[in-house]
C-alpha cells in the first residue's frame, strides 16, 4: 500500500511552478488522462489535458507577466481534492494587477495529485479583458 501524496505540498510546489516558470513541474501534476476541461476567463473550454499543457508552454515563454497566487480553501478526500486560489496577474510590470479565480480539481494518479479540471473566472472582467487586449 502507498502513502497518499502531500495535498499541502502539491499546492505550494504548484503555485511556486506558476509564479516562476516551471513548465517541468508544472507538466508533473497536469492528468495523464486525455480528457480534462480547461474553462478560462472569456467562457472558453479546452478540453484535453495537452491543449492546457501546450497554452502553458507558450505562456510561461512570456517573461513579462506577473502571476502571485494563494490558496484559499481547499478540500481534500481520499482520492479527490479541491482548490480555490486567489491570484493576482499583470501582463506587464508596469501594468495593474487584476484579480481573478482559480479553481482546480485533483485526483491521485500514480500516487500523485494531478489536476483533473480547471476553472478561472476573472474578478475584474473588464480588467482582464483590457490586458488581453493590449497584449495581442
Amino acid at each position: 500500500m502507498s502513502i497518499k501524496p502531500n495535498f499541502d505540498e502539491t499546492l505550494k510546489l504548484l503555485v511556486d511552478a506558476i509564479e516562476n516558470r516551471k513548465i517541468d513541474v508544472y507538466k508533473d501534476f497536469i492528468s495523464k488522462n486525455d480528457i480534462l476541461y480547461t474553462i478560462v476567463q472569456n467562457g472558453h473550454a479546452f478540453t484535453t489535458s495537452r491543449q492546457l499543457i501546450d497554452m502553458h508552454e507558450i505562456w510561461f515563454k512570456d517573461e513579462g507577466w506577473i502571476w502571485t497566487g494563494s490558496v484559499i480553501h481547499k478540500i481534500e478526500g481520499e482520492n479527490l481534492a479541491f482548490a480555490l486560489i486567489k491570484y493576482d496577474y499583470r501582463a506587464k510590470k508596469e501594468d495593474p494587477p487584476f484579480s481573478s479565480w482559480l479553481t482546480y480539481v485533483f485526483q491521485i494518479e500514480n500516487n500523485k495529485w494531478r489536476i483533473v479540471h480547471d476553472h478561472n473566472t476573472a474578478l475584474d472582467f473588464l480588467a482582464f479583458s483590457k490586458s488581453m487586449n493590449e497584449n495581442s
